[in-house]
């Protein structure tokens, strides 16, 4: 089963973690297992699984839920660990259920500030390779491989370093990848330099490579998917434009960026390591234009803040839910803008969820 996907961009603010906690529900919705890694040290997705908004929550004192649940549950570190030093860790993954679906379920394994430890350890070993550590790299991806039979999707959340050498194993070690981006130039500049990022992560880990006489190498398999727009803006002058049309300087930015990520589509389509054209209209939609996945709506900070503080994904927000924490917020008059802009992300990260299953059918 090819069903691990790593999401990285190397320019920070694009949503990456926003889109990788709504579409692992909205993949449990529709009777998926899905398991996510918070491999960032900012450790954002696992905030926002564990519902954490607050100083007093990131508390170290011992009875703050940020303690208990480190105490509790594995962290990303803790879990490699377990394969690249053989040392087990007694600690369960914190799991959430589907809304919706009974069999629906969302697993974590969190993010932990000491994976930038990990990180140096890892960038020594793989820069001076010995016959007591060439096997390192292999047993990272088998960590991540490891639970590809257990779960339907695995999503990883990387952090935005292009020299990371764990970015570069998890993406390696990948089945898939995809590329979040915001309407920006720097975004613009960020795909130019994929290339770049992806040519200096194989030149680093190509000793390493899957041989006949190496068969505990690294696979290599890793095929990028397409971008997600993220943050797009569909408001023009303070109105509200229509359920489906973005503003004028978004589709000029999306016209702009399908430009340059073609080229960066081309570079890993003649290393292997792109789907091409056709695969990428038969996974998402035989009219879309390779290679932008989804354009998803910017839905404003006070939706995204309510939906930090209950610990849940932004599609799963209701009436009630907002009412408890903002008064004035209405999602459910139609002319509203929150009604509006949450109708739209929810479609959004639903529609990325329904395509991503055909890449196992």
């Amino acid at each position: 089963m090819r069903n691990i996907i790593s999401f990285f961009n190397h320019k920070w603010w694009v949503g990456k973690t926003t889109l990788v906690h709504n579409i692992a529900f909205a993949l449990a919705d529709t009777w998926k297992k899905v398991l996510l890694i918070d491999a960032d040290p900012q450790m954002n997705l696992t905030s926002a699984m564990y519902g954490l908004s607050t100083s007093v929550e990131y508390s170290t004192e011992q009875n703050s839920l940020w303690s208990k649940n480190t105490q509790q549950y594995i962290s990303f570190s803790e879990y490699l660990k377990e394969f690249l030093e053989d040392e087990k860790v007694d600690k369960s993954l914190f799991s959430k259920q589907s809304k919706i679906s009974k069999n629906g379920q969302v697993d974590l394994i969190s993010g932990d500030i000491n994976l930038t430890n990990v990180e140096a350890n890892l960038y020594g070993i793989i820069k001076n390779r010995n016959t007591f550590t060439d096997k390192l790299p292999y047993k990272f991806e088998q960590a991540l491989k490891s639970k590809s039979e257990k779960y339907d999707f695995i999503l990883i959340d990387t952090s935005p370093s292009a020299s990371s050498i764990i970015n570069a194993l998890l993406v390696m070690s990948s089945d898939y990848f995809i590329a979040p981006v915001s309407p920006s130039f720097f975004s613009l500049q960020a795909i130019d330099n994929l290339s770049t990022i992806f040519q200096n992560w194989m030149e680093l880990l190509s000793p390493y490579r899957q041989t006949q006489g190496f068969p505990q190498g690294l696979s290599f398999k890793v095929k990028f998917l397409g971008l997600v727009i993220q943050l797009a803006k569909r408001f023009n002058n303070g109105v509200l434009k229509n359920t489906e049309g973005f503003s004028k300087a978004t589709e000029d930015w999306i016209a702009d960026v399908n430009r340059s990520v073609k080229n960066f589509q081309t570079y890993t389509l003649e290393t292997n390591k792109s789907i091409t054209e056709n695969e990428f209209r038969a996974i998402f939609w035989k009219e879309s234009i390779p290679f932008v996945i989804e354009k998803c709506c910017d839905f404003t900070q006070k939706l995204r803040t309510i939906a930090e503080k209950e610990g849940i994904p932004v599609i799963y927000l209701d009436q009630d839910i907002c009412k408890k924490h903002d008064t004035q917020v209405d999602v459910t008059t139609d002319s509203w803008q929150y009604t509006k802009a949450l109708r739209s992300i929810d479609r959004s990260y639903r529609n990325i969820a329904k395509n991503l299953l055909n890449l196992n059918s």
